[in-house]
């Protein structure tokens, strides 16, 4: 199971995004049983995040079928956050003034870390500042 960001799932569904053609290739090659990666996970708010940023970097149409594909797929668990899971996010956000991560990649390292996942699937280099891997 690997942690998919924002980043990936708006790279995916906006192919005027500059790592469009990555992030469709990392498809395919799951679809193709091609690579390791089975599933994913991610949180409601890099859904919410990632709907956000394909509404206004390409379409309204565009953020719904993202939206709707990542609530649909048999292949995506969305974690809900809850009060601790919040905290945590905080907790990290809280300790690392020195970094420009935002609220919403605190809680995706939280998520991580207490699902015991060590990579993402993401082209945001603050998962690598983390100590993360990374895809593709």
């Amino acid at each position: 199971m690997v942690f998919v960001d924002s980043s990936a799932l708006k790279a995916n569904y906006d192919a005027g995004d500059d790592y469009h053609n990555s992030a469709a290739k990392l498809m395919y090659k799951i679809a193709a049983r091609e690579t390791d990666v089975t599933s994913f996970i991610t949180t409601d708010y890099v859904l919410d995040e990632a709907v956000t940023l394909t509404r206004f970097a390409h379409s309204h149409r565009k953020a719904v079928e993202l939206a709707d594909a990542t609530l649909a797929s048999k292949f995506m668990r969305i974690v809900y956050c809850d009060e601790n899971l919040f905290s945590e996010g905080m907790q990290i956000f809280k300790q690392h003034h020195d970094k420009e991560w935002s609220l919403t990649d605190c809680v995706s390292f939280a998520t991580m870390r207490k699902y015991g996942l060590r990579t993402a699937f993401t082209f945001d280099a603050h998962f690598k500042q983390f100590g993360l891997a990374t895809i593709p």
